[in-house]
């Protein structure tokens, strides 16, 4: 990646993502603070439902288009073409089995409807994400930078609107729809603009058959990971009820969404970096992983060390009708380490044409996380989602582990020197929160203790400012 590096487009994928998720945060407070309990719990069934159906429609596409069209520049075009006329009866017919599912499980009019127009957002995302990632594969993220934050801002600004005006949740998604046909639009028109790019489908029986192969085992850990990921939300949903949800949903859009900020932008970057480095350094492959599980080390540690010690405080500041969840806030908030580190292995299994062993680490934990919603909810309610969530996660890296430990040399002794500082920052950071958590505000300690974190961890030479240098491919 000639004058490009990890560090340049994590920063902008970073910023666009960081503001994006500020806006999320400042709207889902808005609508959380002025819907009751089982109205937000409807509006999030809804989302997580069409995202549990979403995988059908990519099945594992889209980081196959990101791997292959790092490898080939020349036939990325042909590729995403015949990626187009494979998504098209795709998502009609996830369209109709979803909106069958949803008529024959009992729920209500509202939500259907709910659920069929959260199904079109699914529908335009899928497309939208396949196009983006043919800017990624080029290792260009500016333009999809920029597109997070216009599509965050839409919703912001059509949903506040809506609820200020009419108060009615099928009005939150319509907003949703309106932001992802714009997402579409542009990515669309940017690709066809900068990339010349044709996207009329392909049905070419050569390249589709070798999609096919390989896409067996990244779309079982695309589902795998589907259901993981929204388990929790229809279980409640149908063992519990909506309002349950509605609380679930606390605890749980904080965490995803500095999941979504950091480790998802360090994601963006480096599986085409992996993809690269796979076939021609060795040890560019090694040093990129290396640099990013540091990177999400130093983060990880004291962001989930934060949320525990300040989670109190943050509840009773933003949401002081929603107390009941902090034991929930502070068990989830444990498993961001585990998350965020568990994006770098995944990617470089996958980079590495060891699909199948990801399939294989997301299968497990995705049938781990089933049966433990199912004999905790029904007794610990959202407290047992948060559990499950939590050790579900701390398994997850482990197993990866297992198999990154066989792709590049891993030195034990350096990963537990860069952690055990980090750990030790953290330490101090948490005895300081301690001190002061009931003496400020928490906006105010909240950065006093990064700062505090940061200084230390300067001072015992965790993090060097001079690490940020360009990687340059050799």
């Amino acid at each position: 990646m000639a004058e490009r590096t990890l560090v340049k487009n994590t920063t902008y994928f970073t910023a666009a993502l960081t503001f994006q998720k500020i806006l999320s945060f400042i709207y889902f407070w808005f609508i959380s603070n002025n819907l009751f309990a089982e109205s937000l719990g409807q509006y999030v069934f809804a989302l997580s439902f069409t995202t549990l159906f979403s995988i059908f429609i990519d099945l594992g596409l889209s980081p196959i288009l990101t791997r292959e069209a790092s490898k080939d520049n020349a036939g990325a075009n042909r590729l995403l073409r015949n990626v187009i006329g494979l998504k098209l009866p795709l998502a009609a017919a996830t369209l109709l089995a979803a909106w069958l599912f949803i008529n024959v499980t009992g729920k209500p009019p509202e939500v259907k409807l709910l659920v069929y127009l959260a199904s079109f957002v699914m529908v335009l995302d899928s497309f939208s994400l396949s196009f983006w990632v043919m800017f990624r594969a080029r290792h260009t993220l500016t333009y999809e930078s920029i597109a997070t934050v216009l599509v965050q801002m839409i919703i912001f600004t059509l949903g506040i609107i809506a609820l200020k005006t009419s108060g009615q949740i099928r009005h939150l998604m319509l907003a949703l729809l309106v932001a992802s046909l714009f997402n579409f639009g542009l990515s669309a028109l940017l690709l066809k603009r900068k990339l010349h790019f044709s996207l009329k489908p392909e049905w070419s029986a050569e390249v589709i058959d070798g999609l096919l192969r390989v896409v067996p085992a990244f779309a079982l850990a695309g589902v795998f990971v589907k259901i993981y990921n929204t388990v929790d939300s229809i279980l409640l949903s149908y063992l519990v009820g909506d309002a349950a949800v509605g609380l679930f949903a606390i605890p749980a859009k904080v965490v995803y969404a500095f999941q979504q900020v950091i480790p998802a932008a360090f994601a963006a970057v480096i599986f085409p970096a992996f993809s690269t480095y796979y076939k021609r350094s060795p040890s560019l492959l090694s040093g990129t992983f290396l640099k990013a599980f540091r990177y999400l080390t130093i983060i990880s540690l004291p962001l989930a060390a934060g949320l525990v010690v300040l989670v109190g405080p943050i509840i009773e500041t933003l949401w002081p009708r929603y107390a009941a969840v902090i034991p929930t806030f502070i068990v989830m908030s444990l498993a961001i380490p585990f998350i965020f580190l568990a994006f770098p292995t995944g990617y470089l299994m996958n980079a590495c044409d060891r699909q199948r062993q990801t399939t294989t680490n997301r299968g497990i934990i995705t049938a781990l996380a089933v049966i433990l919603n199912l004999s905790l909810i029904p007794s610990l309610s959202f407290y047992g989602a948060g559990i499950a969530f939590l050790i579900t996660n701390v398994v997850l890296l482990g197993l990866d582990f297992i198999w990154v430990r066989k792709l590049i040399p891993l030195k034990l002794a350096a990963l537990g020197s860069f952690v055990g500082k980090s750990a030790l920052a953290t330490a101090v950071m948490v005895l300081l929160l301690l001190g002061i958590r009931h003496q400020v505000h928490v906006f105010v300690a909240a950065p006093i203790g990064a700062l505090a974190y940061f200084a230390v961890l300067v001072g015992i030479r965790g993090f060097r400012f001079s690490e940020l240098t360009v990687t340059k491919e050799r």
